[in-house]
């Protein structure tokens, strides 16, 4: 059955506030209706200071909202107890960060294979698994270095490839580009392209980079806590003004 069309994401009435000292609350989100499909390739983009991140990491369950619903399929996972919204926050989000953190003393393949040995995983069959998602980011050949040997594009791969390990629903990437040179940058986002397009894979991602956004097939921006589509423009010229040190 193709379900290309089928909701895995679905967002109500979301919104977050952070309590500052006292009983002052300061608004990060101020009510976020979203829906997002199976094999979307999504980019989250607007300002800093808009609630990008804030909204990636309550779709992913590690920001409790203050009111709303993220629905994942037919899980609202903040009904979860804590312990069982860490448990399918691994199984199903792989998370691709700004900065790779490594267990230096270990190879690429290990580091990549750690979810699957933290699990019971026989080593072998870790291994293989391993393997096979380093191909997928054209990195197997790297397997036995260690990964602070490799670029930082190089690393950001290798991330990539751990956030494919347990072959989740959703990849998550916050800010992936953010500390790579602009040839490295393209080479990560067109392995994210290629993530989406030949392997099916439903990408969410936040970026201030507004080059790439014609790679997403959903394209999502906010502003002061809010999606925006109307003023879509007006958030790509605080982007390029923040960028240039105006704001």
């Amino acid at each position: 059955m193709d379900n290309t069309h089928h909701t895995i994401i679905k967002i109500e009435g979301l919104k977050k506030d952070y309590v500052l000292d006292g009983d002052r609350k300061a608004p990060v989100l101020l009510g976020i209706d979203l829906e997002i499909n199976a094999r979307d390739f999504t980019i989250i983009y607007g300002p800093s200071g808009c609630g990008k991140s804030t909204l990636l990491h309550t779709i992913i369950g590690l920001e409790t909202p203050t009111s709303g619903r993220v629905v994942i399929r037919e899980t609202d996972i903040y009904k979860l107890k804590e312990e069982d919204r860490s448990v399918f926050r691994a199984q199903k989000f792989g998370m691709v960060y700004q900065t790779p953190y490594w267990i230096k003393s270990l190879s690429v393949w290990e580091n990549v294979a750690m979810p699957l040995l933290i699990a019971g995983e026989k080593e072998s069959s870790a291994k293989r698994q391993a393997m096979k998602v380093l191909g997928q980011v054209e990195m197997a050949k790297y397997a036995k270095k260690k990964p602070m040997q490799l670029s930082g594009g190089e690393q950001q791969k290798v991330g990539l490839a751990r956030a494919l390990i347990n072959n989740p629903w959703i990849i998550v990437a916050d800010e992936p580009t953010g500390n790579l040179d602009t040839h490295s940058s393209d080479e990560v986002m067109k392995m994210f392209q290629a993530l989406n397009t030949d392997h099916e894979r439903t990408i969410v991602m936040v970026t201030h980079n507004l080059i790439y956004l014609p790679m997403a097939n959903k394209q999502i921006a906010m502003r002061d806590g809010l999606v925006v589509s109307l003023d879509a423009a007006g958030v790509k010229e605080a982007i390029k003004q923040e960028l240039q040190g105006v704001l």
